[in-house]
């Protein structure tokens, strides 16, 4: 059974890369994105519809969605050092690796290596989103979450079939997307993207079975010096682009050790932490009175691009807006 088209998980407009009935003509875009690839029409007549390719960028993880409008198989050959998360947004998707055939209906998503050779299967009406992340970072997270180093390469099972993972994982695209289209005339900045590319390969790894199961094990403890190291690395880089990755590498410790030793200390996970922080930090900016910077600049100086989100945020935690906070200061004087 497959869904008439999964909604929310279609690149905008903006992202077009190439919109041309003319598959040669639309190669080079296509291989600048996925690599070399051979392609199979299966049939004779041109496409019923343009092949459609839009891409963004999410931190490290290129985010991209094609269509072909005609049967065809894809044979990429450049995925060398990557991981390809292949998900259905409209109509039938196939993948054939390892001597079997798999479909799957919208919304569904398939993973992918160099060593399973895989084709991608397209009728006229398929529609793809394609997420590439670089497989050493992938694994440089395996590592990190874990106590220990795997003795393989990190391999993922090749479909996403639990119910649950599939769910998870498409409300997690939807939200990287809609992030995406939200920016008018610019991607989100660079604390956004490293954030959701941090958590797009935290969630692989926590919802899809893998060849390392190094989570098994015992969690070691954090250290009183390994936790001030991850406090004073966060302080350190509060206004930059930090991810959870980066702390745990600074504590020298895995990233389960981590949140764990955050909730014991602060009941919170470290990433709820360095928001906490930059609230803090932003509500201290809106009360000085010397301060001739807008609500926005501030809010955009510590991470927050979008407003809304933001005064949600700040609302939550301090129990008024950011207006109110600079309003009531300024009413002292």
């Amino acid at each position: 059974m497959f869904c008439e088209t999964e909604a929310g998980l279609l690149l905008s407009d903006r992202f077009t890369r190439v919109a041309t009935p003319d598959l040669c003509q639309a190669t080079p875009a296509i291989e600048g994105l996925q690599g070399p690839f051979l392609a199979r029409q299966k049939g004779a007549g041109a496409a019923r519809e343009p092949v459609r390719v839009r891409a963004a960028d999410c931190g490290r993880v290129a985010v991209s969605t094609f269509r072909f409008g005609t049967n065809i198989d894809i044979e990429p050959r450049g995925l060398e050092g990557a991981i390809l998360v292949t998900t259905a947004v409209h109509g039938k998707a196939g993948m054939a690796a390892a001597g079997r055939t798999l479909g799957a209906a919208s919304g569904v998503s398939f993973i992918s290596h160099e060593e399973d050779r895989p084709t991608f299967l397209y009728e006229p009406d398929t529609e793809v989103l394609k997420l590439r992340f670089e497989r050493r970072r992938v694994e440089e997270m395996c590592v990190r979450m874990y106590d220990s180093v795997p003795d393989t390469p990190l391999h993922f099972e090749g479909v996403m079939a639990q119910p649950a993972a599939v769910q998870r994982w498409g409300a997690l695209l939807r939200f990287v997307v809609s992030s995406l289209n939200a920016a008018d005339a610019a991607q989100p900045c660079r604390l956004e993207t490293a954030s959701m590319e941090e958590l797009l390969m935290l969630t692989l790894l926590g919802i899809q079975p893998h060849n390392y199961h190094g989570g098994a094990g015992r969690i070691r403890s954090v250290t009183p010096r390994q936790f001030r190291m991850a406090v004073d690395y966060i302080n350190a880089r509060l206004d930059a682009d930090i991810t959870l990755l980066e702390i745990a590498a600074a504590a020298g410790c895995s990233i389960r050790s981590l949140a764990r030793a955050f909730q014991q200390s602060c009941g919170t996970s470290p990433m709820q932490y360095v928001q906490k922080l930059r609230l803090q930090r932003i509500r201290a900016e809106l009360v000085r009175s010397a301060s001739g910077k807008t609500i926005a600049d501030i809010a955009l100086h510590w991470g927050y691009r979008h407003l809304g989100e933001f005064n949600r945020k700040y609302r939550a935690s301090f129990g008024e807006t950011p207006s109110e906070t600079r309003q009531r200061h300024l009413s002292q004087f």
